[in-house]
């Protein structure tokens, strides 16, 4: 699992590349680095299964001939499989504008139960030999780079490799065997030469393929929205870090094709590397998914009486709002009432390093609920929302938590005649803080995912903020639940 999950983790910071991609002006939502540490961290996960999976490969048969002193001796090495790969020292690091270098030193490749034969005259024999080619030394380039759905597709670009040599003892009396033994030294140490770099980046496009392709780049957020993590351009390739460019954009489920009015602002990506992965997030994520829900109609909220916290004071109902507009409790008694908050336009948010401000636009309907269950629309209500907001990460996802809120009431229509706006206003600032400000932090608890796979977990994460965008800061773990 450790290899697999080393090209999961690959998948999710979806690094590498081979050529830059300029053919793109369009500005990431999110961009994501991968520092040296992080390599190691994937270079640690990906040897251990490497070792273990390359132990059921096995190398080409060999035969060939061999003069004797009167006739020639035709022989044949099978079963060539690989019993058991180490590795002194291995290392994956960047090569800038060119890739990634996997590089394996002092290595060795254990062959059991090999099977031999020969014949030549009147002599035949056969048998098995174990032995051990030491000395073997790997370059590896990786390539990566963004297909036409932008997703990120790993390939070994080129291998070149050393092996040393091993002896061979093949269990006979006969002489013929002696003189065979040191010509199968040399002809197995070349087939294990020839043939090592692409046992070894076969494994490691298999695994590939199948990670990347069954990487879903879209995650579904809520019951209408997904965000698009798919890449706009190959990743460049840097002296300290990886870097990869994502459009980080929100679709209604299923419409991919879906166009937000807006363009994506520059992130300002300077800083960063301080832990193994840096995520930079626009905050154009998260107003493209503001603007769908709009377009939706999804941002709607309606307050009634029994959503009010108990201790407060205030209720809903015309008697009870009649203190306020004594015109409610003439026209209607005691009769319940609702308030509708419908958004008029796409809320916004703003990052800077002083926090997160969202800006909402939304009209306030008062209805009183009749007893045949009629609404009657009594006055609406033009409000201008305020919050302050702090962002913080609750694995996978980034959260957020509303700190304050203000918000300013416009009377917009009034079926009752005047009203007092300067009391409303704090009615109406009441029932907000009291109901809706928990509804929205519901929501941001929930929060959005960051790319994740299972059997990885981000430690140690730091988030910051700065104009227009989120930094999210983290080292890698294993998840061994």
């Amino acid at each position: 699992m450790h290899y697999q999950v080393t090209l999961v983790v690959v998948a999710l910071i979806f690094i590498g590349g081979v050529i830059p991609d300029d053919s793109l002006n369009q500005n990431p939502g999110i961009v994501t680095r991968i520092n040296q540490a992080g390599l190691d961290f994937i270079q640690e996960n990906a040897i251990e299964r490497l070792k273990e999976d390359i132990e059921s490969e096995t190398f080409d048969d060999i035969s060939g001939t061999v003069s004797a002193v009167f006739f020639d001796v035709d022989y044949v090495v099978s079963n060539i499989r690989i019993a058991e790969f180490e590795v002194e020292t291995s290392s994956l690091k960047l090569v800038p504008g060119v890739g990634l270098e996997f590089t394996i030193s002092g290595g060795s490749v254990s062959l059991n139960d090999v099977n031999w034969s020969y014949e030549g005259g009147i002599f035949s024999d056969e048998g098995s030999f174990d032995t051990t080619v030491d000395g073997l030394d790997l370059d590896i380039t990786l390539g990566i780079r963004k297909n036409e759905d932008g997703h990120p597709v790993l390939a070994p670009e080129g291998c070149s490799g050393d092996v040393g040599s091993g002896s061979i003892d093949l269990d006979s009396d006969s002489w013929l065997a002696d003189l065979l033994s040191g010509s199968l030294e040399d002809v197995l140490t070349d087939t294990v030469n020839d043939q090592i770099c692409d046992i070894i980046t076969e494994q490691i496009s298999e695994y590939s393929d199948e990670v990347l392709s069954g990487l879903n780049l879209k995650l579904e957020v809520d019951s209408y929205t997904e965000v698009d993590y798919s890449l706009i351009s190959n990743p460049l390739f840097e002296e300290s870090y990886m870097e990869t460019a994502h459009k980080g954009e929100f679709y209604p489920i299923g419409q991919s094709d879906w166009e937000v009015p807006f363009s994506v602002p520059a992130i300002d990506t300077t800083g960063g590397l301080n832990k193994m992965v840096d995520i930079w997030i626009s905050d154009y994520v998260i107003n493209s998914r503001y603007y769908v829900l709009q377009e939706l109609g999804i941002l709607t909220y309606t307050i009634t009486e029994d959503m009010l916290p108990s201790t407060l004071p205030y209720r809903l109902n015309s008697r009870w709002l009649g203190r306020v507009i004594p015109v409610l409790r003439r026209r209607y008694g005691k009769m319940p009432m609702e308030l509708v908050v419908n958004s008029t336009s796409p809320p916004t948010v703003e990052f800077s390093e002083d926090g997160a401000t969202i800006t909402e636009y939304a009209d306030l309907d008062a209805y009183v609920v009749l007893e045949d269950t009629t609404r009657v629309n009594v006055f609406t209500i033009a409000l201008t929302g305020q919050e302050q907001a702090s962002v913080g990460f609750s694995y996978p996802n980034i959260t957020f938590e509303v700190t304050s809120m203000s918000v300013d009431a416009e009377l917009k229509y009034s079926e009752i005649g005047h009203l007092n706006m300067l009391m409303l206003q704090h009615v109406v600032d009441t029932y907000i803080e009291s109901s809706v400000m928990p509804y929205l932090n519901d929501i941001g608890e929930q929060g959005f995912p960051l790319p994740h796979v299972d059997g990885i977990r981000y430690v140690n994460p730091v988030v910051s903020l700065g104009k227009d965008y989120i930094l999210f800061e983290s080292d890698l773990e294993r998840d061994l639940e």
